[in-house]
């Protein structure tokens, strides 16, 4: 019989199927783990799993410039750089909230006014679990891998729980 473990609190269910709620912390949990297998991926490297091509455009350049290059590159994301260095992200997200939804002209919208800053980094040996409860926690889906203060690629959480490794159930 398949174990199922609550993303948010963590608590296991021995269940065909997960329920819809979770008994302990009376979440509607959007994914369950399927926590069969003991040596599960979580205790895993968030390196593991992270995509090393960073996509970068500079602080002052427009939201404009910043959708076209996410679509050129087939990304939902775009860190915003500084001297070279990562200094905040902008989303598809950020573009429609705040500049689609306020009926903004992006070509005159800096990134600098809509980024998410500062960002929120792990090291490359961060297990998955941490940097998965990292996410949850502060409420976002993409997230900075560092080596030794060096930005060196970035994960999401679909990288993190859609994997061969990782098998999730919709809920």
């Amino acid at each position: 019989m398949p174990k199922w473990k609550c993303y948010r609190c963590g608590e296991v269910y021995d269940e065909e199927v997960p329920p819809e709620i979770c008994s302990r912390c009376n979440a509607r949990v959007s994914f369950w783990i399927d926590w069969t297998d003991a040596n599960t991926p979580l205790d895993e490297p968030v390196s593991k799993f992270m995509t090393q091509e960073l996509l970068m455009i500079d602080i002052n350049s427009s939201a404009w410039d910043a959708a076209r290059l996410m679509r050129e590159k087939k990304t939902g994301s775009i860190f915003v750089s500084q001297a070279g260095h990562p200094v905040g992200i902008v989303t598809e997200r950020d573009m429609l909230y705040k500049i689609v939804a306020e009926d903004l002209p992006a070509a005159h919208i800096m990134l600098r006014k809509i980024m998410s800053s500062p960002l929120i980094s792990v090291s490359e040996d961060t297990p998955v679990k941490k940097a998965l409860e990292l996410m949850q926690d502060k409420g976002f889906r993409r997230l900075l891998i560092t080596k030794e203060g060096v930005a060196v690629g970035m994960v999401n959480q679909n990288d993190l729980v859609l994997t061969e490794e990782l098998k999730v159930a919709s809920g």
